[in-house]
Protein backbone atom coordinates (compact mmCIF):
# COMPACT_ATOMS: atom_id res chain seq x y z
CA UNK A 1 0.00 0.00 0.00
CA UNK A 2 2.87 2.41 0.71
CA UNK A 3 3.88 2.24 -2.96
CA UNK A 4 0.34 3.03 -4.07
CA UNK A 5 0.29 6.20 -1.99
CA UNK A 6 3.13 7.60 -4.08
CA UNK A 7 1.24 6.90 -7.29
CA UNK A 8 -2.09 8.53 -6.52
CA UNK A 9 -1.13 11.75 -7.72
CA UNK A 10 0.82 10.71 -10.61
CA UNK A 11 0.71 13.24 -12.85
CA UNK A 12 -1.38 15.38 -11.34
CA UNK A 13 4.63 19.36 -6.77
CA UNK A 14 6.15 22.50 -5.83
CA UNK A 15 7.29 23.18 -2.30
CA UNK A 16 4.69 25.39 -0.69
CA UNK A 17 7.19 27.82 0.75
CA UNK A 18 7.74 29.47 -2.63
CA UNK A 19 6.06 32.69 -3.71
CA UNK A 20 2.68 31.86 -5.18
CA UNK A 21 -0.19 34.06 -6.21
CA UNK A 22 -3.74 32.83 -5.74
CA UNK A 23 -6.05 33.47 -8.69
CA UNK A 24 -9.72 34.45 -8.59
CA UNK A 25 -12.50 31.93 -9.20
CA UNK A 26 -13.04 32.89 -12.83
CA UNK A 27 -9.34 32.59 -13.68
CA UNK A 28 -9.10 29.30 -11.77
CA UNK A 29 -12.02 27.89 -13.75
CA UNK A 30 -10.36 28.90 -17.03
CA UNK A 31 -7.06 27.31 -15.99
CA UNK A 32 -8.76 24.05 -15.03
CA UNK A 33 -10.75 24.02 -18.25
CA UNK A 34 -7.62 24.45 -20.37
CA UNK A 35 -5.82 21.66 -18.52
CA UNK A 36 -8.84 19.41 -19.03
CA UNK A 37 -9.06 20.19 -22.75
CA UNK A 38 -5.40 19.32 -23.32
CA UNK A 39 -5.72 16.19 -21.21
CA UNK A 40 -8.67 14.95 -23.24
CA UNK A 41 -6.53 15.22 -26.39
CA UNK A 42 -3.71 13.28 -24.76
CA UNK A 43 -4.12 9.72 -25.97
CA UNK A 44 -0.87 8.51 -24.44
CA UNK A 45 1.88 9.77 -22.18
CA UNK A 46 5.40 8.51 -21.41
CA UNK A 47 8.09 9.89 -19.13
CA UNK A 48 10.85 9.13 -16.67
CA UNK A 49 10.62 10.32 -13.07
CA UNK A 50 12.63 11.00 -9.95
CA UNK A 51 10.91 10.46 -6.62
CA UNK A 52 12.19 11.99 -3.38
CA UNK A 53 10.72 10.69 -0.14
CA UNK A 54 11.30 12.79 2.99
CA UNK A 55 10.48 11.20 6.33
CA UNK A 56 9.84 13.46 9.31
CA UNK A 57 11.84 11.22 11.64
CA UNK A 58 14.88 10.98 9.35
CA UNK A 59 17.17 13.66 7.97
CA UNK A 60 18.20 11.54 4.99
CA UNK A 61 16.09 11.63 1.85
CA UNK A 62 15.23 8.48 -0.09
CA UNK A 63 15.57 8.93 -3.86
CA UNK A 64 14.29 6.48 -6.45
CA UNK A 65 13.92 6.60 -10.22
CA UNK A 66 11.68 4.97 -12.79
CA UNK A 67 9.42 5.35 -15.80
CA UNK A 68 5.72 5.78 -16.51
CA UNK A 69 3.42 4.96 -19.43
CA UNK A 70 -0.25 5.90 -19.84
CA UNK A 71 -2.76 5.06 -22.55
CA UNK A 72 -6.40 6.11 -22.72
CA UNK A 73 -8.78 5.37 -21.24
CA UNK A 74 -7.56 3.26 -18.31
CA UNK A 75 -4.07 1.85 -18.81
CA UNK A 76 -1.17 2.90 -16.61
CA UNK A 77 2.30 1.52 -15.91
CA UNK A 78 4.39 2.94 -13.06
CA UNK A 79 7.76 1.23 -12.76
CA UNK A 80 10.57 1.83 -10.27
CA UNK A 81 13.95 0.87 -11.73
CA UNK A 82 16.43 2.21 -9.14
CA UNK A 83 17.48 1.50 -6.41
CA UNK A 84 14.87 -1.28 -6.35
CA UNK A 85 12.56 -3.00 -8.84
CA UNK A 86 8.82 -2.54 -8.40
CA UNK A 87 6.05 -2.32 -11.00
CA UNK A 88 2.43 -1.19 -10.77
CA UNK A 89 0.18 -1.83 -13.78
CA UNK A 90 -3.43 -0.73 -14.12
CA UNK A 91 -5.40 -2.17 -17.04
CA UNK A 92 -9.10 -1.45 -16.80
CA UNK A 93 -10.17 -2.70 -13.38
CA UNK A 94 -7.24 -5.09 -13.01
CA UNK A 95 -4.19 -4.08 -10.99
CA UNK A 96 -0.84 -5.89 -10.89
CA UNK A 97 1.77 -5.28 -8.20
CA UNK A 98 5.12 -6.89 -8.93
CA UNK A 99 8.39 -6.91 -7.01
CA UNK A 100 11.44 -9.15 -7.23
CA UNK A 101 9.87 -11.41 -4.58
CA UNK A 102 6.22 -11.66 -5.58
CA UNK A 103 3.44 -10.76 -7.95
CA UNK A 104 -0.17 -9.92 -7.02
CA UNK A 105 -3.15 -9.28 -9.26
CA UNK A 106 -6.13 -7.45 -7.76
CA UNK A 107 -9.61 -6.69 -9.07
CA UNK A 108 -9.96 -3.01 -8.17
CA UNK A 109 -13.69 -3.17 -8.83
CA UNK A 110 -14.11 -5.36 -5.74
CA UNK A 111 -12.14 -3.14 -3.36
CA UNK A 112 -13.38 0.28 -2.24
CA UNK A 113 -9.87 1.47 -1.42
CA UNK A 114 -8.45 0.34 -4.75
CA UNK A 115 -11.40 1.91 -6.59
CA UNK A 116 -10.56 5.22 -4.93
CA UNK A 117 -6.85 4.89 -5.62
CA UNK A 118 -7.18 3.91 -9.27
CA UNK A 119 -9.90 6.50 -9.81
CA UNK A 120 -7.68 9.28 -8.49
CA UNK A 121 -4.67 8.05 -10.45
CA UNK A 122 -6.54 8.09 -13.74
CA UNK A 123 -8.29 11.39 -13.02
CA UNK A 124 -4.88 12.87 -12.23
CA UNK A 125 -3.56 11.73 -15.60
CA UNK A 126 -6.56 13.09 -17.47
CA UNK A 127 -6.77 16.31 -15.47
CA UNK A 128 -10.26 15.53 -14.27
CA UNK A 129 -9.05 15.57 -10.65
CA UNK A 130 -8.98 19.36 -10.74
CA UNK A 131 -12.75 19.52 -11.09
CA UNK A 132 -13.63 16.43 -9.05
CA UNK A 133 -15.62 18.21 -6.34
CA UNK A 134 -16.63 14.94 -4.68
CA UNK A 135 -13.03 13.97 -3.93
CA UNK A 136 -11.20 17.29 -3.64
CA UNK A 137 -11.37 20.95 -2.79
CA UNK A 138 -9.15 22.58 -5.41
CA UNK A 139 -7.32 25.90 -5.25
CA UNK A 140 -5.34 27.32 -8.17
CA UNK A 141 -2.19 29.43 -7.96
CA UNK A 142 0.28 30.97 -10.40
CA UNK A 143 4.05 31.10 -9.94
CA UNK A 144 5.75 32.63 -12.95
CA UNK A 145 5.19 30.29 -15.90
CA UNK A 146 3.82 27.55 -13.64
CA UNK A 147 0.25 26.76 -12.72
CA UNK A 148 -0.17 25.12 -9.33
CA UNK A 149 -3.18 23.13 -8.16
CA UNK A 150 -3.58 22.38 -4.45
CA UNK A 151 -6.04 19.55 -3.84
CA UNK A 152 -7.37 18.89 -0.35
CA UNK A 153 -9.02 15.43 -0.05
CA UNK A 154 -12.65 15.34 1.07
CA UNK A 155 -13.31 11.61 1.37
CA UNK A 156 -12.52 9.76 4.58
CA UNK A 157 -10.41 7.08 2.88
CA UNK A 158 -8.21 9.65 1.18
CA UNK A 159 -7.90 11.87 4.27
CA UNK A 160 -6.39 8.91 6.11
CA UNK A 161 -3.64 8.60 3.51
CA UNK A 162 -2.68 12.20 2.76
CA UNK A 163 -3.55 15.77 3.72
CA UNK A 164 -2.68 17.60 0.51
CA UNK A 165 -1.79 17.00 -3.14
CA UNK A 166 0.04 19.69 -5.08
CA UNK A 167 0.31 19.45 -8.85
CA UNK A 168 2.51 21.76 -10.91
CA UNK A 169 1.78 22.32 -14.60
CA UNK A 170 3.83 23.95 -17.33
CA UNK A 171 1.47 26.79 -18.29
CA UNK A 172 2.50 26.63 -21.97
CA UNK A 173 2.26 22.89 -22.62
CA UNK A 174 -0.27 22.30 -19.81
CA UNK A 175 1.50 19.09 -18.79
CA UNK A 176 2.16 18.15 -15.19
CA UNK A 177 5.85 18.52 -14.37
CA UNK A 178 5.81 17.56 -10.70
CA UNK A 179 3.56 16.10 -8.02
CA UNK A 180 3.79 16.37 -4.25
CA UNK A 181 1.90 14.35 -1.66
CA UNK A 182 1.88 15.50 1.94
CA UNK A 183 0.91 13.02 4.61
CA UNK A 184 -0.67 13.90 7.94
CA UNK A 185 2.32 12.63 9.89
CA UNK A 186 4.63 15.12 8.19
CA UNK A 187 6.18 12.79 5.58
CA UNK A 188 6.45 14.15 2.06
CA UNK A 189 6.76 12.52 -1.37
CA UNK A 190 7.86 14.57 -4.36
CA UNK A 191 7.83 13.24 -7.92
CA UNK A 192 9.47 15.15 -10.76
CA UNK A 193 8.53 14.13 -14.30
CA UNK A 194 11.17 14.33 -17.03
CA UNK A 195 11.38 13.72 -20.79
CA UNK A 196 7.61 13.77 -21.16
CA UNK A 197 6.30 12.52 -24.51
CA UNK A 198 2.67 12.94 -25.55
CA UNK A 199 0.74 10.84 -28.05
CA UNK A 200 3.67 8.61 -29.02
CA UNK A 201 2.86 4.96 -29.69
CA UNK A 202 2.85 2.76 -26.57
CA UNK A 203 2.99 -1.03 -26.89
CA UNK A 204 0.14 -3.01 -25.29
CA UNK A 205 2.86 -5.20 -23.75
CA UNK A 206 3.56 -2.35 -21.31
CA UNK A 207 0.16 -3.01 -19.70
CA UNK A 208 0.15 -6.78 -19.80
CA UNK A 209 -1.02 -8.36 -16.53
Amino acid sequence: MKYLLTLITLLCMPLLGRAQMAVNDATAAQMMQKVGEVAQKTKSLQCSFTQTKTLKMLSQKMISKGRMCYSQPSKLRWQYTSPYQYTFILNGTKVMLKSTQRKDVIDAAKSKVFREITGIMLSSVTGECLTDKQRFKTQMFQDGDKWIAQLTPLKKEMKQMFSLLVITFDSKQLIATSVEMREKGGDNTRIELQQVKKNAAVSDDEFKI
